[in-house]
């Protein structure tokens, strides 16, 4: 019992750095290190090596803690978190059946696009009185570009230093196979 509320004391602990790290320090350097979204890439590497559960709990406690701290209405960031997620796992057990890296890469990528578009798509419905169309606008392709070279980053970074930890991650995609 100890132990497991130990857990949940880090893992908030080290989620609580992580955002504030994210919104007081990243949000303000320049382009494009600020398009980095450290929280995001956490929490895909989490549901990638864990589990959902541990996951939607680092959503929960990062997006509040986001939400407090952001401009935005309250429960945009767990909504989006929450939604990303349930589509991370979604593609994991439907599509991407190995834990190689480009598995990582591609789980990534794709809820890096998701969670970008899906957010664009919320605030342009609630900001009704914007002129332009999200995908018409440079800015949105330009932070999208942004955020999908960080995730590839991450993710060749995060994914050879949990290759020295585990033996069970396989550095490549697809396994030979002989067809004789």
């Amino acid at each position: 019992m100890f132990e497991r509320i130990s857990q949940i004391i880090i893992l908030v602990l080290l989620l609580s750095l992580l955002v504030l790290v994210q919104f007081s320090f990243i949000s303000a350097i320049p382009d494009p290190f600020r398009e980095c979204n450290l929280v995001l890439i956490v929490l895909t590497f989490t549901i990638f090596f864990l589990d959902l559960r541990v996951a939607l709990i680092a959503a929960m406690i990062s997006g509040l803690l986001l939400d407090l701290m952001s401009f935005y209405f309250f429960g945009f960031h767990i909504f989006l978190f929450f939604i990303s997620l349930l589509l991370a796992q979604s593609i994991l057990k439907n599509w991407l059946t190995n834990r190689s890296f480009y598995t990582l890469l591609a789980l990534m990528l794709s809820i890096t696009i998701f969670y970008n578009l899906f957010g664009a798509a919320i605030l342009y419905l609630i900001n009704s009185n914007r002129a332009v169309f999200f995908l018409f606008e440079s800015r949105f392709w330009v932070t999208l570009a942004y955020q999908c070279a960080w995730s590839f980053l991450a993710a060749l970074i995060l994914f050879n230093l949990a290759a020295l930890v585990s033996k069970r991650i396989k550095p490549f995609f697809l396994e030979k196979k002989s067809f004789i």
